[in-house]
């Protein structure tokens, strides 16, 4: 048997091959894709996994499994100040996806939609059939001028903190999902009667946020250029911020009530607690950093002309740790834990 006769070099060249036209892709005919890297830049590469049941439902459309798979690791890509450049695509699925054309049609095509519009190609790869497990894992990569990569670890005293986009978008989103799968039934009271003040359009806003999260590219160059730490926020904002300000051996200061939230959530904000689970739901992928205060006013001016929207949120303080404060100063308690595996 030839390599061009073996069923599983069939299923590459009719779905990945399409994707992967960058001649360091090799057609996707051999064992590795070789990668030139421009003088003067280094590679910045990160990889996550998505499985069902964790991180997406088994029943969610393909096309937006993928947009999901795809961003989530863009997102760290963009937090470090570097514009995407390739990915590699390990599949784990069960035979009946793998052999549905509907769906791996569906799948592939949103993949070439937003590696187009992210400006990254396909370049390798894995498949692999399992008995019912559903996993997804991205390894990307992304260009950054040597030794520029922003890291977790340069928040200086006296900095300020600024997060783009809203947050907690995503943890009501997944309440608004498994509503729509399995019945309100399925959530807590408080959870049903948040939803219930909303109109199925707003839920449905903030079910798309869950199961397509936004990217902001445009902050990748604003981030390379203005930010001393960033980092994306994937497992809650609370716990996100922690794990930068221990990175950089600091503390942070947030100001609860300045943190931006979806319009939609925004009357409900006092009830239930809603605040406490929006700062500790995931899913969010927007941009934690930490500006320099005398470079703040660039920071923002740059930020508002490429359109991303942000907010400054608190500051870096000496003291270690992290501390949430109402608009007079007082410390609020956010009892609740970001996600975490491990847990």
């Amino acid at each position: 048997m030839t390599a061009s006769d073996k069923a599983e070099d069939r299923f590459i060249q009719r779905y990945f091959a399409p994707l992967a036209d960058d001649p360091e892709a090799l057609g996707l005919h051999d064992d590795a894709a070789q990668i030139t890297v421009p003088d003067g830049m280094s590679l910045v590469v990160s990889t996550d996994t998505i499985i069902a049941g964790i991180h997406f439902f088994d029943c969610d459309p393909p096309a937006s499994i993928a947009r999901k798979a795809l961003r989530v690791n863009i997102s760290d890509l963009v937090a470090k100040g570097s514009t995407p450049r390739g990915y590699f695509l390990s599949l784990a699925l069960p035979e009946q996806l793998l052999r549905s054309d509907d769906w791996m049609s569906e799948f592939v095509g949103a993949l070439g939609e937003d590696q187009q519009a992210l400006g990254l190609q396909l370049l390798g790869g894995d498949t692999v059939m399992t008995k019912d497990v559903s996993a997804i894992t991205i390894c990307a990569f992304g260009l950054v001028p040597t030794g520029r990569m922003v890291k977790r670890s340069g928040a200086e005293i006296g900095d300020r903190l600024y997060v783009t986009g809203t947050i907690g978008d995503s943890a009501i989103g997944l309440w608004a999902r498994k509503a729509s799968l399995l019945g309100l039934d399925a959530l807590t009271e408080p959870e049903q009667q948040l939803l219930a003040r909303l109109t199925q359009e707003e839920c449905a806003q903030l079910e798309l946020a869950y199961l397509e999260p936004p990217i902001n590219l445009a902050a990748a160059g604003l981030v390379l250029d203005f930010a001393s730490a960033s980092m994306d926020v994937s497992d809650g904002l609370s716990g996100d911020a922690a794990t930068l300000a221990g990175a950089s051996e600091c503390g942070l200061i947030i100001n609860l009530y300045d943190i931006p939230h979806h319009p939609v959530l925004m009357p409900h904000l006092e009830q239930h607690d809603l605040r406490t689970r929006l700062v500790t739901g995931g899913d969010d992928y927007q941009i934690l950093c930490t500006i320099p205060a005398t470079h703040c006013n660039a920071f923002e001016t740059a930020i508002a002309k490429a359109m991303v929207p942000v907010r400054c949120i608190g500051r870096v303080v000496e003291t270690k740790g992290v501390q949430f404060v109402s608009a007079d100063g007082q410390v609020q308690l956010v009892a609740a834990k970001a996600f975490d595996h491990f847990s």
